[in-house]
């Protein structure tokens, strides 16, 4: 499910790839060896070819420059925003490393690190969901995702405050930008076709920010998700956050703490994605447990764990 133990919470995360539940990755090895292919006839899309073509100029996701980053940037507001915030003369830097990351990085004046507002990293993974869970298909459909590794904003101006506190294992403040930056991947994964993005949230209040506009992927999931919002509604993000890193979010039936498990949480592109999510059976099952699931947090108990856990640890670790 969506929550294991509380000690469990507080290790250190593991990569994304490894969350990975509900899809298997293609053997792109087998591409490669197979001596009857040939390699330049094969998509640039699956990412090796294009990065080992040495002619090729760097490009966000193999399809756009510097230049057109920025300018949708500009056309979704985020250059604007930005520039409200106190920060202008807005900067992209694009690249991509040996293990085929794509880096996505604004700045300010100058690209200097200290300068950094926006570090975005995304992967391209090709998957195949496990049997049945796609019924209108006879067989399982290659899913093309584009993997969320990284992405943050930082406001260096301003400090937290009680307005605005730190939440767990967050840095600095943030931009407020999020919408913005979901405006413009739709835009990117349209233009390189791809189904959707996919991220695994290390912490329940990512899970919710992004839940305006990402999925989790599993029905069940998703229905624990909203039913916490729903019963959890006069409480803060970091009210929550605090009540499942210390287990003090109850099931009201099972009279047991409900902790947080990463998942797999999907921003749908394509047209099969958005029906997957709109069909029968997704909200059948959705609905199902959206209803038997109630609700409870025993809120000074959290305070006084939180207490305890700063003691002996940073909240940025978290």
């Amino acid at each position: 499910m969506i929550f294991s133990s509380f000690e469990e919470t507080l290790k250190k995360k593991s990569p994304k790839k490894n969350f990975f539940k509900y899809f298997q990755p293609i053997d792109v090895g087998n591409i490669i060896n197979n001596e009857n292919d040939s390699l330049s006839n094969i998509d640039d899309s699956l990412g090796y070819f294009a990065f080992n073509n040495s002619k090729k100029k760097k490009l966000f996701l193999n399809r756009f420059s510097q230049d057109e980053m920025l300018n949708i940037s500009k056309e979704v507001g985020l250059v604007d925003h930005l520039n409200k915030k106190g920060y202008n003369k807005i900067m992209v830097e694009i690249d991509r490393d040996e293990s085929l990351i794509h880096y996505f990085k604004m700045y300010y004046e100058e690209m200097d690190p200290r300068k950094l507002i926006i570090d975005l990293r995304v992967s391209e993974s090709r998957f195949v969901p496990q049997n049945g869970l796609f019924k209108s298909y006879r067989d399982s459909p290659t899913l093309d995702m584009i993997v969320i590794e990284w992405l943050s904003s930082q406001n260096p101006k301003v400090d937290f405050t009680d307005t605005k506190p730190q939440l767990p294992g967050q840095k600095r403040p943030g931009l407020g930008c999020l919408s913005f930056m979901m405006e413009m991947m739709y835009i990117v994964g349209k233009e390189v076709i791809k189904d959707g993005f996919m991220d695994i949230p290390d912490h329940m209040h990512g899970a919710i920010m992004y839940s305006k506009k990402f999925k989790f992927f599993d029905p069940a999931h998703e229905a624990i998700l909203k039913a916490i919002i729903r019963d959890l509604s006069r409480y803060t993000l970091l009210d929550i956050s605090w009540g499942m890193i210390t287990g003090t979010i109850i099931e009201k039936h099972s009279g047991k703490p409900q902790e947080y498990d990463p998942a797999e949480q999907i921003f749908p592109v394509s047209r099969r994605i958005k029906k997957y999510f709109s069909s029968r059976d997704y909200e059948k099952r959705f609905k199902d447990i959206y209803n038997k699931k109630k609700y409870m947090f025993d809120y000074e108990k959290m305070k006084m764990l939180r207490n305890d856990i700063l003691k002996t640890k940073d909240i940025v670790d978290l």
